[in-house]
């Protein structure tokens, strides 16, 4: 697999952006997401889908920046988003929660009609930096996760992401699906020719499937918790259907969803407007310190608080690049060069 520095990529997938028909300003900013999913170690939803990216770019790309409002509070707005991209929308949305929250306490986005997120867990963090809690939900993607209990594809991975600021470090995140792994995970796997592990994707009749070919066929991915604990994960999942798909008049998921589903709602809550900041960030700290006192299972020398694994993927991939496979790398070059882009040598 090459190994390249995150610059080198970054200014490669902005120029093949760029290229393939996005703003320039909207460019950077999905290159510049990839890049940190990349980096932060979610690989699933980083550098892997600048391809696919370019490629629905080249059909046609509507700027987040023509959306329509279609109902606004002064602490809610709903946004059709008129299928701009979806990174940036979604920023866009968390900024406008941030903001509302400044005067409203708690501000909320919703958006419709939008491209793919990507990485849930960049969202919440603008409102962590302004002291505020961030906390962001999805409905979107294929529908491949089944209901606890079934063996049919019927609702999508349904991520949910949380951010909050502690006193020392970086804020503590959170960033899951509530199945039992993203579908991005999967065909990443496919594409480095690995198979699945057990408890990951059944067939119709409930057996593990272990082949990633499968994915967007005939199999369906489990709900967080799998066959025994699945009703959490299937729970928080209808949980999200109604927020990210109900309120943003996406619409839930079913055979033919209302405006496609794919909703993302984004929130914000303002900390001082119930605690003073220095408080809460004190209280945190002390959260993670009593947390981290525990005694500890044999082999585990050190308990990690969310968000603190993708930091330090984040430091090791900046000093060590970031790993790309084969099969990903040579669909890159080859979309580049048809683009008019140089790639950096691996």
């Amino acid at each position: 697999m090459p190994v390249l520095s995150h610059t080198a990529l970054s200014e490669m997938m902005y120029e093949m952006f760029a290229k393939a028909g996005a703003p320039p300003d909207e460019a950077r900013i999905v290159s510049d997401h990839l890049i940190e999913s990349s980096l932060m170690g979610h690989d699933s939803h980083g550098v892997w889908r600048a391809t696919g990216y370019a490629k629905g770019m080249q059909k046609g790309v509507s700027p987040a920046s023509g959306y329509e409002i279609v109902k606004e509070t002064p602490a809610t707005r709903v946004i059709d988003a008129k299928g701009g991209l979806g990174i940036v929308a979604a920023y866009k949305a968390m900024e406008g929660a941030v903001e509302k929250a400044r005067s409203r306490t708690f501000g909320a986005v919703g958006i419709h009609r939008c491209g793919h997120c990507g990485r849930l867990g960049a969202f919440p963090m603008l409102a962590a930096r302004e002291g505020m809690i961030g906390l962001c939900f999805l409905n979107g993607g294929a529908r491949f996760t089944a209901p606890f209990g079934g063996t049919s594809r019927r609702i999508p991975p349904n991520p949910l992401s949380v951010a909050f600021p502690r006193r020392e470090g970086e804020p503590v995140m959170l960033d899951v699906t509530t199945s039992v792994v993203a579908g991005g995970k999967i065909q990443v796997k496919e594409a480095r020719g690995e198979k699945l592990p057990e408890g990951w994707m059944i067939d119709a009749e409930g057996k593990h499937v272990d082949d990633p070919a499968r994915f967007m066929k005939d199999a369906a991915v489990l709900p967080l918790g799998g066959f025994q604990f699945g009703h959490k994960g299937f729970g928080l999942g209808l949980v999200i259907e109604a927020l990210a798909g109900g309120l943003t008049w996406a619409g839930c998921s079913s055979e033919k969803p209302t405006r496609g589903a794919s909703g993302f709602l984004a929130m914000a809550i303002n900390i001082a407007d119930f605690i003073p900041l220095s408080d809460f960030e004190q209280e945190i700290e002390r959260l993670v310190e009593w947390v981290k006192s525990s005694d500890r299972l044999p082999g585990v020398e050190e308990i990690l608080v969310p968000g603190e694994v993708e930091q330090r993927a984040r430091e090791q991939r900046i000093r060590e690049g970031i790993y790309v496979e084969d099969r990903t790398w040579n669909e890159m070059v080859e979309t580049a060069r048809e683009l008019g882009v140089e790639a950096p040598k691996a």
